[in-house]
């Protein structure tokens, strides 16, 4: 059993930043996949077309439960894939078509459905979109693992995957706001609850995955000689190994804690991503292109995050820094609700509501930032503990873990945030027009949006803090794996 290869790698494993680039852009298709379902799909289907926010949370979920499949199988599946193209690319150029096609389709459905209607046309185009992404995104990210073996460079690779993922996000979320749902006139919101403004919206998203998923797929064809090839004899697929990956990854005692951690993160900033569109029309009263301003800006925090991820795991640990970040988000996230529900945040309209908004999102949103990076890397390295204490590497279905909880975001969020809206009898159509919604509903909004999410992010911190992964330990793994290879080697 060889140790991880290093391609390219440059000093100390450090990657080349062409390949940072190239590895990072096709998260892009994730970012905009995530804007457009929290910040516009469900606000399209509920409050737009009528479609009850449960129906439209559980047809989400069940593209989610479709995932919990989907994305271990298609780990499986490049994991044991042989080609002249090796054995991730080749998943990874057939995505892009397919999941732009669905893209559109998902905010194009045909006039004149009724509610059945449209709840199948949600849940089918919402599965191709995820199963789309998730041929791209995880054997993309199963290369990760074999191009540094670099504690910290881990973390460098995975915050060009965040960085760009979410300046993707960013461009569809502004680009929403200031171009496709704009408010034309006076009344606020009213770009946004007009049904024809929104297959527009989705033709930019399929735009964006598109070229994405290929730029990142041309951009990393140079790994391909690099890198393993699939060479398990028998078939591609075989339902026995399969079953028996699934087993090995959860036996994992570092896969099992990360993968709940994020999960509960996920559900929490989903719900609270989700729930932010209707915060912002709604609670805040935000214009659109005050609430385009909001997502322009998050590129501060953006940077700020990623530039400061790699400075502050190396001062401890991975493990550590995420839960001190965790802790902040917990105690900073609720704070301008319970301003403005004990009668001291600036009134809405106010220009110092937006300034209050942009400054506390900010800081929040570097430090979520961080949580996700940091996950990330410690999955790498969790592949690695695995080789080391079984001597196999599945890098596909541990990166589909991964995947699972980022598209849990949307995922959960969707389904939770429909609930959600249900329960508080958030009201649809003619009835949802801003200063008509009862102030009860817009209070019990604020509550669930604001100091409820706690819960679920110390749930997150609880699962962190179980994890025996630190840097000591991810040292004697890397040891003991290049002690291995070595004694593999003649002469």
């Amino acid at each position: 059993m060889t140790a991880p290869l290093r391609p390219d790698s440059g000093v100390d494993g450090q990657v080349p930043t062409r390949l940072r680039l190239a590895y990072g852009v096709g998260s892009v298709a994730d970012g905009v996949k995530n804007a457009t379902f929290n910040a516009f799909l469900v606000l399209y289907y509920t409050t737009v077309l009528g479609l009850p926010g449960t129906l439209s949370g559980l047809a989400i979920f069940i593209a989610l439960c479709f995932d919990a499949v989907s994305d271990p199988l298609v780990g499986s599946l490049s994991d044991n894939f042989h080609s002249r193209f090796g054995r991730r690319h080749p998943f990874m150029f057939f995505a892009a078509l397919p999941m732009a096609l669905c893209m559109y389709a998902l905010f194009a459905p045909p006039e004149g459905l009724d509610q059945a209607g449209l709840f199948v046309w949600l849940v089918t185009f919402a599965i191709g979109v995820r199963l789309f992404l998730t041929f791209y995104m995880v054997p993309s990210g199963a290369m990760a693992p074999e191009m540094t073996t670099h504690y910290d460079e881990r973390t460098t690779l995975n915050s060009f995957r965040w960085l760009l993922g979410w300046s993707g996000a960013l461009v569809m979320a502004s680009t929403g706001w200031f171009v496709f749902l704009a408010d034309r006139g006076e009344q606020i919101g009213e770009g946004r609850l007009l049904a024809a403004n929104y297959p527009l919206l989705g033709a930019f998203a399929a735009f964006m995955v598109f070229v994405a998923i290929l730029v990142s797929s041309m951009g990393t064809r140079s790994l391909i000689p690099r890198l393993r090839q699939g060479t398990r004899p028998g078939p591609l697929f075989s339902a026995r190994r399969f079953a028996g990956e699934l087993r090995t990854a959860v036996k994992s005692h570092s896969m099992r804690v990360l993968l709940a951690s994020s999960l509960f993160t996920a559900a929490a900033l989903g719900v609270s991503e989700v729930l932010g569109t209707y915060m912002g029309t709604w609670f805040w009263e935000f214009r659109s292109q005050e609430l385009g301003m909001l997502s322009l800006f998050q590129i501060v925090p953006l940077l700020i995050g990623v530039a400061m991820v790699r400075p502050f795991s190396e001062a401890m640990d991975k493990r550590s820094a995420a839960i001190r970040l965790a802790l902040f988000a917990i105690l900073w996230g609720p704070l301008p609700v319970i301003l403005r529900l004990t009668g001291v945040a600036p009134e809405n309209g106010s220009p110092w509501l937006l300034v209050m908004i942009m400054g506390h999102g900010g800081l929040l949103v570097a430090a979520l930032i961080q949580i996700g990076i940091l996950n990330g890397a410690m999955v790498m390295d969790a592949i690695d503990e695995n080789e080391y204490l079984t001597g196999r590497r599945h890098e596909g279905v541990f990166v589909s873990a991964l995947s699972f909880t980022g598209k849990a975001v949307s995922g959960f969020g969707n389904f939770l945030g429909g609930v959600i809206l249900d329960l508080i009898r958030f009201p649809t159509g003619d009835a949802a027009a801003v200063g008509s919604v009862p102030q009860d509903a817009i209070v019990r909004l604020g509550l669930i949006a604001g100091p409820g999410l706690t819960v679920l992010y110390l749930c997150a911190v609880g699962f962190l803090s179980r994890l025996r992964l630190t840097r000591d330990r991810y040292e004697e793994i890397t040891a003991g794996l290049e002690a291995r290879a070595q004694a593999g080697r003649p002469g």
